[in-house]
């Protein structure tokens, strides 16, 4: 898997991206001012291939939160997993950060799931307003081990 800076013809691509079903939520990452734009420049991509899986952003402004979008096509297909571990590693080894933190939806199991299978623990919670609609969140910190 190749991991780099999402470059201006990759976002015209990925902002081409739509969720479907019980995943359709997550559209406002796509939308003028969401997060492809907003992150732009803290965003990686991960491709393997000609294809791009999905991407990860570590915004250091927000303590070093990260976040991650799966590509749909690529959805339950294990890639979450391998992207978010590349998040981790790049978070520590390269970028020497001391932890890195994260929001995840309170009603989305799996992706809880999936971070706390690579040790991020829930510290506390949030809401955040989305679309005019407020959104419960778990916040969760991940520290580096030493």
């Amino acid at each position: 898997m190749e991991i780099r800076k999402l470059e201006i013809n990759d976002k015209e691509v990925v902002k081409g991206w739509r969720y479907r079903d019980e995943f359709e939520q997550f559209n406002y990452a796509f939308k003028d001012k969401g997060w492809i734009d907003s992150y732009f420049s803290e965003c990686y991509i991960c491709k393997k291939e000609e294809d791009i899986l999905g991407l990860f952003f570590l915004i250091a402004q927000k303590n070093n939160e990260f976040r991650v979008l799966i590509n749909p096509e690529f959805l339950n297909k294990g890639y979450g997993k391998k992207i978010l571990n590349e998040a981790i590693d790049m978070a520590f080894n390269k970028l020497k950060l001391d932890e890195i933190s994260l929001i995840v939806r309170k009603n989305h199991p799996i992706a809880i799931n999936l971070y706390k299978s690579v040790d991020f623990k829930v510290v506390g919670e949030t809401k955040e307003i989305i679309d005019s609609i407020e959104v419960e969140f778990f916040k969760m910190i991940k520290k580096e081990m030493k």
